[in-house]
């Protein structure tokens, strides 16, 4: 296997090892650590919900808005 830089430390560790044997930092082969892909992963998921939420919601708004207006208004005096 090939031997890359640990990201915390520069001691040369293989690219599967799980720990660092210089410093103990976890996935050292790896740019960035698991805490920190998975810190990004979540974000995206995030606003990609939150841009779903608010896609439905102002589809769903633009079908109801109608009958809420509707709804709302007074009624013609005399009736």
């Amino acid at each position: 296997m090939p031997l890359v830089p640990c990201r915390a430390c520069d001691h040369q560790v293989d690219t599967s090892a799980l720990a660092c044997p210089g410093c103990g930092a976890t996935d050292p082969g790896r740019s960035i650590s698991r805490q920190q892909r998975d810190l990004r992963i979540l974000i995206v998921q995030i606003v990609l919900g939150l841009g779903l939420f608010v896609g439905v919601g102002s589809v769903v708004w633009k079908q109801v808005e109608p009958m809420v207006a509707q709804l709302t208004s007074k009624a013609p005096a005399g009736h």
